[in-house]
């Protein structure tokens, strides 16, 4: 009995601490979702009054449906682009193309600088005025290609995508990879045999294999969508950008939460309103697609 149950000393103290930094502050949320308050003095309960202004509000529902839909573009563009990305990087430093050490740091490198970091280095480039992109277009003479960038509706959302998905792409190549370092060579080598070109082997032999990383990568890559913070706040302001083209969900916690521009005032009982809401659409989505998994590749 006592053998049987060791492993409970070993998953006691990461349970702690887990409940300590991660239920019990969800269970704070949820509480706190049901008063208005600042975060200093008296509590009043108003029930689910804050859920009403995300969802209700004119203004608030406009603002939230807005953060929410570039979340879920990002995340389309994660699963559906980014993902397949991935996938062709890993294969070819798995099969070692010429030059594919440089190739692999070049791609993981920019995911160990600090987002910070890397919405500083696109604000340096995309700046309308002292940034390096507009001062080389002026210097080759293609002055009609200048733009304000960040400052352009009709660009800055893509932009920004291709700058969170330049910091972030090497993890999911590094998980795939991983995965294709351990497919059995016997079958490789079987397929070698039998006369399958290299791509032959990687649709035919290989992607099958990689069911466990791919599912991994998509799961993390849509939280990771849903969770998009750091870099949006740098190049885009706390607004979220012209006409909130760079806003999301957590931009917009925070804006209402630390420096209310709806209430005039902080509003701590608003914002974990707002952050119930973020967790409950981010468990929804994993469930679901724990769910569509399960039914593609039931064995």
């Amino acid at each position: 009995m006592t053998k049987s149950k060791a492993y409970i000393g070993f998953i006691t103290p990461g349970f702690i601490l887990y409940s300590l930094f991660m239920i019990v502050p969800l269970g704070f949320a949820i509480y706190y979702s049901f008063f208005n308050w600042s975060g200093l003095g008296s509590m009043e309960c108003i029930g689910l009054e804050n859920f009403k202004r995300i969802f209700f509000d004119p203004r608030m529902s406009r603002i939230f449906n807005n953060a929410l839909g570039n979340n879920f573009r990002y995340m389309a563009i994660a699963v559906f682009v980014f993902i397949p990305l991935q996938i062709l990087m890993a294969y070819l430093i798995h099969i070692k193309i010429h030059g594919h050490n440089l190739f692999r740091l070049m791609i993981f490198l920019p995911y160990v600088i600090s987002p910070s970091i890397i919405g500083f280095f696109a604000l340096l480039v995309f700046d309308p005025n002292i940034g390096i992109l507009n001062n080389v277009l002026l210097g080759i003479g293609l002055n009609q290609l200048v733009s304000s960038w960040f400052g352009n509706p009709s660009i800055a959302f893509y932009l920004l995508v291709v700058v969170i998905g330049w910091n972030g792409i090497g993890v999911g190549m590094v998980i795939i990879l991983a995965n294709m370092k351990n497919i059995p060579q016997d079958v490789v080598e079987a397929s070698i045999i039998d006369g399958a070109s290299v791509w032959q082997r990687f649709w035919l032999v290989e992607l099958p294999f990689l069911e466990p990383s791919i599912i991994n990568v998509v799961v993390l890559s849509s939280i990771f969508a849903l969770t998009q913070f750091d870099i949006p706040f740098i190049v885009g302001g706390l607004n979220g950008g012209v006409n909130g083209k760079l806003d999301f969900l957590n931009l917009m916690f925070f804006r209402y939460t630390f420096g209310d521009a709806y209430f005039g005032e902080t509003a701590l009982g608003f914002g974990a309103a707002i952050s119930v809401v973020v967790f409950t659409i981010i468990l929804c989505i994993a469930i679901l697609q724990k769910l569509v998994f399960s039914r593609l590749f039931k064995r």
